[in-house]
């Protein structure tokens, strides 16, 4: 009996000390994430990383990201139902993860598809959404994805391919970064195929439409 009441409070202490750690995340940047630590304990090169708030990151990227990654990014609370039940009408879940649901898999949790993780990432998207705003959790967001091999944040990928801050890319140049996200390992955004160049075009349409609907006023500044 008392071995099970220890594990109990342990298990409080460690789900309270959670909590602490989510709501400290809404103002403390985080310095590396479970998708970094996996990737340094395979990769023999450096990792780039580097940190720019959102304020400083450029329209261009935000508008192409969200139109990309969650175009109902300002409409839902962590799940985009409408979206999941596309998806799995279309026999794929590809496309069906939110943003804050990425933040939540890409700091915390590991890479698979058990129900295990996919019942933790539920339950830390809750969390996110219940204590970031809108804005912080997209300014995570572009500051931990993956942009290629060793490359962290939109601001590092954004030089390395365009040898630009974010703030000075072209919405192309932004859309061209956008449409690598799903893959970006093997997608470059300087080497598109036309079928990518195509996504690209349809996502500066996405992010365009956007900003002229209000459906990004989440994020942008006004």
């Amino acid at each position: 009996m008392n071995v099970v009441k220890w594990m109990m409070r342990i298990l409080i202490t460690m789900i309270g000390a959670f909590f602490i750690l989510i709501i400290l995340l809404r103002w403390v940047n985080p310095t590396t994430t479970s998708v970094i630590i996996s990737e340094k304990m395979t990769l023999q090169d450096s990792i780039e990383l580097e940190w720019t708030p959102l304020a400083h990151l450029g329209d261009n990227i935000l508008l192409s990201v969200v139109a990309s990654e969650d175009s109902n990014f300002c409409a839902h609370h962590g799940f985009d139902l409408s979206e999941i039940f596309k998806v799995r009408k279309q026999g794929t879940l590809r496309g069906a993860s939110t943003i804050s649901q990425q933040v939540a898999k890409n700091l915390f949790l590991w890479r698979d598809r058990s129900w295990l993780r996919k019942g933790l990432e539920a339950f830390i998207t809750v969390l996110i959404e219940a204590f970031w705003p809108k804005k912080r959790i997209l300014e995570v967001y572009l500051n931990i994805a993956e942009t290629g091999k060793g490359y962290f944040g939109m601001s590092s990928i954004a030089m390395k391919r365009f040898d630009k801050k974010t703030n000075e890319l072209s919405l192309r140049q932004a859309s061209y970064i956008a449409v690598t996200l799903p893959n970006p390992k093997k997608r470059n955004a300087v080497n598109l195929s036309q079928k990518l160049k195509n996504q690209a075009k349809r996502i500066r349409i996405g992010a365009t439409t956007l900003k002229m609907e209000g459906r990004a006023s989440c994020f942008l500044n006004k």
